[in-house]
């Protein structure tokens, strides 16, 4: 299909908003397809859709979160595999309601977050759509030893970087219209990949046994890295909950830990280790452990509850 004067024009744009110098680089953004020199290493590849009224509203959120957020969910998956983002392609369908301010915006939020990581965008597609926004995400990066959701073994302990429940609770705060919560607004509608702690998973990439990024929910991405027939122990005492989450907790009459267990999209690394190696991971946060009998439960200091029901997103 022919490109029309408008395409080019935002095609354009596009092109002095994100183009990079990189010594990489041998075929820059605008030619039919980017030619780059090839990273020390493994290439990792992962890609992430995000559709409105599915994943986003507009009426919450702005031109420059969703660039801030496309990326970032995939700068997390980079993380995920103890990897280095390096390129993005980035693909748009758009309404008519998008104009392009609205876009120059997007694409502002997207660099500046790529900057942050080293993580140019360099191609994509735009097409129109009769109805709402697409936004569509690939991303190249390196590794040199990958480091998977397969491993875990019976007696692992399973860890956390950071809070759980923060970006549900930002959610609830952005839907529900609410005052305050300005740090749980911020963990759902501008996530920080954890790209930070790459370097030290790597010195220590023969102790970790599985590892992988909290996004559906910490049940449910906890059970991916469980092996059958393997259970699963949460340890509700220790789950690192935000005072954000604890304040809407009291305020909708919801048991804090329903956050932390079903919430998503926190973005936060889960990783599983032998419990002789706990003490060399300081920072992460015990939130269960695997065990030799199936079944999955809730551990309180008073006895445990197993959990049957199983919440959470769910695509289809």
């Amino acid at each position: 299909m022919q490109n029309t004067p408008k395409e080019w024009s935002l095609i354009q744009m596009i092109r002095y908003r994100v183009q990079r110098q990189n010594e990489h680089t041998v075929v820059p953004l605008g030619d039919d397809a980017f030619v780059f020199k090839n990273f020390p290493g493994y290439s990792v590849i992962c890609q992430d859709m995000m559709v409105e009224d599915i994943h986003f509203k507009l009426d919450y959120a702005s031109a420059f979160d969703l660039g801030h957020k496309a990326l970032s969910v995939n700068l997390s998956d980079i993380a995920a595999m103890g990897a280095q983002p390096h390129f993005a392609q980035v693909s748009l369908a758009l309404p008519e309601k998008i104009n392009e301010s609205w876009l120059d915006d997007f694409y502002k939020g997207m660099s500046t977050l790529g900057d942050e990581y080293q993580c140019e965008v360099v191609g994509g597609d735009l097409s129109a759509t009769q109805d709402k926004l697409v936004i569509d995400v690939s991303m190249h990066g390196s590794v040199e030893k990958p480091l998977t959701r397969k491993g875990v073994q019976s007696g692992d302990l399973l860890l956390s970087s950071g809070p759980l429940g923060l970006s549900h609770t930002g959610l609830l705060a952005l839907t529900k219209k609410k005052d305050g919560y300005e740090e749980a607004k911020k963990k759902h509608l501008r996530p920080l990949p954890r790209l930070d702690l790459v370097s030290g998973l790597q010195e220590r990439h023969n102790k970790v046994h599985a590892l992988m990024d909290c996004s559906d929910g910490l049940i449910n991405d906890a059970l991916q890295l469980c092996p059958h027939p393997l259970g699963l122990h949460i340890f509700a005492e220790n789950l690192p909950i935000h005072a954000d989450t604890s304040k809407m907790s009291l305020d909708l009459g919801i048991p804090v830990e329903e956050f932390a267990l079903w919430g998503g999209e926190d973005f936060e690394l889960l990783l599983a280790i032998s419990p002789d190696d706990y003490d060399i991971f300081p920072g992460w946060h015990l939130v269960g452990q695997y065990t030799e009998s199936p079944g999955v439960f809730l551990t309180h200091a008073d006895g445990k509850k197993e959990i049957t029901e199983f919440k959470g997103w769910r695509h289809f």
